[in-house]
């Protein structure tokens, strides 16, 4: 033992830590210049993408989450993951738009599409929605790992400290030397080993006499279940209805679209293909691990039963992991963890650095600057980032991060904006600040003001602006022609076709494969991968769901 932890865990944590130092290091070289640096020269392969896109959305918190509510809810413990599921498949349709853009960051994005301000609006919305985001995983990492080695009752929060700032520095310094080159390489290994330990530890669960398996799980909780709580269903109408459903498979797709790592997610592939497939197999993936989640969750809470303990659902992550693994597999365990925050952490140190450095600096502050200016603006926006978010956890370390999510969600109401310029060409930069701060409006008034249900808060904000960015738009003069039509230009003409942006609007998308046109709006017919592939990831999805209706 070293301060209490057993000497293997130092050991693999040691290792761990060591390990991603060395991957920042060797990844300079690829990340000399900008686009090495934000994109990675888009030359990543599938795999890789996948994991990136795995690891950028899974925190921490996310498998602690599920497993509290499963000890507390039974089976339907799994919706706290899985409410977004069935908006993944639309990540199908989203990434080829975003490779097609051929932008270093979000931010060029909407200045293409909505104009300066709209872009300036949107560098300040997701700069500082991010960095809050960030402060919420590292503070969901050093409490979730204090559990996990027993160290909640710490009076001094030394042990809060020592996790924090190791965790932060390692990935700000991986990340300061190879960007998204080291994120992405980093992510394939933390990925590979989030996905790997959500799964092992349940045969080792299983297998302990109080479990006694699956059956064991279904007569234990079929018997322990009253009218208030039925631990074998799966819908549990008090948390899950399909209104719900609905509107969140809405929400997710336009959430994503004001993500600033989205550009990484889906733009640093060799291709279109490869971002297509790492974003939306990335958020399968993590529907997966869900599944590992609830059944550890279900586990355990049979072996609390049976073994006649008393049930704390929020030290059932670190009290079960504790229990089932040896010393060893608890540090990789830890390891895991912290890979879940490093792999949001670097993502979002890179991408809100770039909007920084590409979307404020390099055009209105030094229009002139050469690109290692540039490079070293990021940079060091990139230190500024880190350190901001980890202010805001020490400032916030004993309060509910309930307000730092829900700041989350508004970032994602920004999202809305962006879906109605793809499709309505109408749309201009009134519109995105009218359908923008209108929605924000109405998720304040709703959440905080009336405390309305989560239909109530997911759909009068989507909705309202909506018809804020339509009025808007409508009420003030058009985007110039010749700016709209090289929006949808870029967005319609594939990657490794460039040659054909020399042509017109019409010549790329001829009338015959406009699909609706009518208001002005420009929806174009789908192509048979993306159909397939639409409804491929949107049958998984219902698999995924009656896998688990077959298990209880």
């Amino acid at each position: 033992m070293i301060l209490g932890v057993h000497v293997h865990i130092w050991l693999v944590m040691t290792l761990y830590f060591v390990t991603m130092l060395v991957i920042g290091w060797w990844s300079r070289r690829r990340a000399g210049n900008s686009e090495g640096y934000l994109v990675g020269h888009r030359r990543f392969g599938v795999f890789m993408m996948i994991m990136h896109a795995f690891g950028a959305g899974t925190n921490p918190g996310d498998a602690a989450g599920v497993i509290s509510r499963t000890v507390s809810n039974g089976v339907s413990g799994i919706w706290v993951s899985w409410l977004w599921l069935f908006g993944t498949p639309f990540y199908w349709l989203i990434a080829p738009i975003i490779r097609r853009m051929r932008c270093l960051t979000m931010a060029d994005f909407y200045e293409e599409r909505f104009g300066k301000i709209p872009s300036i609006l949107y560098i300040f919305v997701a700069a500082t929605g991010m960095i809050i985001c960030l402060a919420s995983v590292l503070l969901a990492t050093s409490r979730t790992v204090q559990g996990l080695i027993g160290r909640t009752a710490d009076p001094n929060e030394t042990w809060f400290f020592i996790i924090l700032f190791v965790t932060t520095f390692t990935f700000m310094l991986y990340g300061y030397w190879g960007g998204i080159v080291a994120a992405i390489r980093a992510d394939t290994i933390h990925g590979t080993m989030i996905i790997v330990l959500s799964f092992i530890a349940i045969p080792s669960v299983f297998q302990l006499g109080s479990v006694n398996g699956l059956e064991g799980i279904r007569t234990t909780l079929g018997a322990a279940s009253t009218d208030q709580v039925q631990y074998l269903r799966l819908f549990d109408p008090a948390s899950f209805n399909l209104l719900t459903i609905v509107l969140l498979c809405i929400n997710a797709p336009l959430s994503s679209l004001a993500f600033p790592h989205l550009i990484s997610v889906c733009a640093a592939g060799k291709t279109e293909w490869e971002g297509r497939m790492g974003f939306s197999y990335g958020a399968l993936a993590k529907r997966f691990c869900t599944i590992g989640w609830c059944l550890l969750g279900l586990a355990w809470l049979t072996c609390l039963l049976n073994e006649g303990m008393t049930v704390h659902p929020d030290a059932a992550f670190g009290d079960s992991i504790r229990r089932i693994f040896p010393p060893l597999l608890q540090g990789v365990m830890l390891a895991c963890i912290m890979a879940a925050a490093m792999s949001s952490g670097d993502a979002f140190q890179v991408t809100i650095a770039g909007l920084i450095s590409q979307g404020l600096y390099k055009k209105y502050l030094n229009p002139q600057a050469q690109d290692e200016q540039v490079m070293r603006v990021t940079k060091l926006a990139g230190i500024g980032v880190v350190v901001s978010a980890v202010i805001i956890v020490i400032l916030m370390r004993r309060s509910v991060v309930t307000t730092i999510l829900d700041y989350f969600n508004i970032l994602g109401l920004v999202g809305v904006s962006a879906a109605l310029g793809l499709v309505w060409r109408r749309m201009n930069g009134v519109g995105m600040l009218s359908c923008t701060l209108t929605a924000t409006l109405l998720f304040v008034v709703t959440r905080y003001g009336f405390d309305c249900s989560r239909q109530v808060t997911i759909g009068c904000p989507v909705l309202g602006g909506l018809l804020a960015g339509i009025v808007g738009s409508l009420l003030t003069a058009p985007p110039p022609v010749e700016q709209i039509d090289r929006f949808y230009k870029k967005i319609y003409c594939p990657i490794g076709q460039d040659e054909k942006m020399a042509l017109s609007l019409e010549e790329i998308v001829p009338p015959s494969r406009r699909w609706l046109t009518a208001g002005g709006l420009f929806v174009v017919r789908p192509t048979p991968q993306t159909l397939v592939g639409f409804w491929l990831l949107m049958g998984i999805c219902f698999a995924c769901v009656g896998f688990m209706m077959m298990l209880f």
